[in-house]
């Protein structure tokens, strides 16, 4: 499922229950030990200043993830001023391939359309596997997923609903092998409540859709014409109780976000999950062996639209939303429906992209089994075999994934961990109320960093810009910044660049913050990831330079 969810605002008012327990093997058993690791050795940035010097706005800006904190007292991540300060005398000395893994990207979109990937060996349109990679017509990239009739794969189901379905031998489960019976009674428990859940806030989300037409309807007649605006209905002075309590819930429900279109775009995933994730008998998938085709936009393109936009939408000019890394070709892969990703079809995504030359690969996806791991840890191990960097979103499940993992992991089934991998947190443009965002998953040991993933404006299909909020965003942060790195310093390899980021993040030491999911219980930001920080491009291209002058 993608890790960005458009119903985050919704699941936070609404307090609903995280996900199901996950594993591997789905067997009940006590919460894993956290992977112990070497300690990282954190260079912050020389005197910062502290959080609490940082000024509460009330709303984000719309280039706040590329504003830094100690010029525009913003805590982004200072790759403008690394590019206006410390490498405006130097050029991007080549150009960095970054696949995104995800579901379609908008290859149409004015500022991504000049930033795409094309596979110059292949000759589009022409019906042939021009340059003997197995993918015909593969100029853009891939799409891994295919309905019998060849058509894009839109809806598919949870990774639970096909483990639970393939206990039951019912269609959903056809392509998974069926668990033991003690698993298949934790299974159907573990289903039953993800039903509860979701159909459950649903229910809610239908009733705040009800309570917010009927006070829209109270204060557009009291009001008159135009549209309702949060100062129009703070200044409106009630005439009766009805108006009274229509003025304090609309208020109440625009300060958390979940004006029309929120609750609609809420309204509509939980539909879909209802509908598709939990359908034991739904089977959307080509059943001839591997498949795929050349359409890396699909139905429904959003999500990877915006994380390539900010990663790489065209730069220039003073429009506010540009991509954080100039010289970068986007390679779109798609493998993640509206449901779970299969983990086959992520594993053919990993290796294509490794095969055509990517450097970095972010997944901003994620669930809370993973049937197939083996099958994703080969090819995990294939990308850190050939140094390139993969980047992934941990979660909005406000979840420590030291106890319950986000596949896929940096953790394979033996124990082992990939070097070359960087698991993202979410933070806040909010600061110190809530530097690290309600929603995301965190872990001492198995979350490296944390980085701008709230309130995010980037690149949607249609030409359009939209603000969307999750690690899913994070994760492209990061990509974007070590995508930056390796255009400006041609020496570095991934792994370089992943020890840069690493060490150079910026530290919050005395920073207690709300521990994400909703607990109430205040934490320190230090201990939610391994480095206790925020990744910093203006720090990382610092360190970069100092590396370089070293250099023999």
């Amino acid at each position: 499922m993608t890790s960005a969810f458009p119903a985050v605002a919704i699941v936070a008012l609404l307090s609903a229950c995280a996900r199901a327990g996950s594993s591997t093997d789905p067997t009940p058993r006590p919460a894993a030990a956290p992977v112990q690791n070497a300690p990282i050795t954190v260079s912050p940035p020389a005197a910062p200043a502290p959080a609490a010097a940082v000024p509460v706005a009330d709303t984000a800006r719309a280039d706040w993830q590329r504003l830094d904190f100690d010029t525009d007292r913003v805590p982004g991540v200072g790759s403008e001023r690394a590019l206006r300060e410390l490498l405006a005398s130097r050029q991007p000395r080549r150009a960095v391939i970054v696949a995104v893994i995800d579901g379609g990207i908008d290859t149409a979109h004015a500022a991504l359309a000049p930033v795409l990937w094309r596979n110059t060996r292949e000759v589009a349109g022409n019906g042939k596997d021009d340059d003997g990679n197995g993918y015909i017509d593969d100029v853009y990239g891939w799409n891994f997923m295919t309905t019998p009739s060849g058509d894009a794969v839109h809806h598919d189901t949870f990774e639970l609903t096909r483990l639970y379905a393939a206990c039951r031998n019912q269609p959903a489960g056809r392509d998974t092998p069926k668990p033991a019976a003690r698993t298949c009674d934790s299974l159907r428990t573990a289903y039953d409540e993800k039903s509860q859940e979701i159909l459950g806030t649903l229910a809610q989300v239908r009733s705040i859709e009800r309570t917010l037409t009927q006070v829209t309807a109270a204060l557009q007649q009291a009001l008159g014409a135009g549209p309702l605006t949060r100062a129009r209905v703070e200044g409106f002075t009630p005439a009766s109780e009805m108006q009274e309590r229509a003025k304090r819930v609309w208020l109440q429900l625009d300060a958390n976000g979940l004006g029309a279109d929120a609750i609609e775009e809420a309204k509509k995933a939980y539909e879909s999950q209802a509908r598709y994730g939990l359908d034991t008998t739904f089977h959307p998938r080509s059943t001839t062996g591997p498949a795929g085709s050349r359409d890396v936009t699909g139905p429904d393109a959003l999500h990877g639209t915006h994380v390539a936009g900010i990663i790489a939408a065209v730069r220039g000019g003073a429009q506010p939303m540009q991509g954080i890394a100039p010289s970068v070709r986007i390679m779109a892969l798609r493998a993640v429906p509206d449901g779970d990703e299969r983990d086959t079809d992520v594993a053919r995504a990993i290796r294509y992209a490794v095969d055509n030359g990517a450097q970095v690969i972010n997944m901003s996806f994620g669930k809370g089994y993973s049937p197939d791991k083996p099958a994703v840890d080969s090819a995990v191990r294939y990308a850190d075999s050939r140094g390139v960097l993969l980047v992934h979103a941990a979660g909005n499940d406000g979840e420590n994934n030291d106890v319950v993992p986000s596949y896929p992991t940096s953790v394979l089934a033996d124990g082992a961990r990939v070097g070359n991998w960087l698991e993202v947190g979410a933070s806040s443009w909010k600061g110190e109320r809530a530097l690290a965002t309600s929603f995301s998953n965190y872990g001492r040991a198995r979350v490296d960093l944390f980085a701008p993933g709230e309130d995010i404006l980037s690149t949607a299909p249609g030409g359009r810009f939209k603000r969307e909020s999750g690690t899913s965003m994070a994760a492209p942060v990061v990509s974007g910044v070590a995508a930056l790195l390796l255009a400006y310093f041609p020496t570095l390899t991934p792994a370089d660049v992943r020890d840069v980021l690493l060490q150079s993040v910026r530290t919050f030491p005395a920073l207690q913050v709300p521990q994400p999911g909703g607990s109430g219980q205040r934490v320190p930001f230090s201990a939610l990831s391994r480095t206790g920080g925020v990744v910093d491009a203006h720090a990382a291209v610092k360190l970069a330079l100092q590396r370089e002058a070293m250099r023999p």
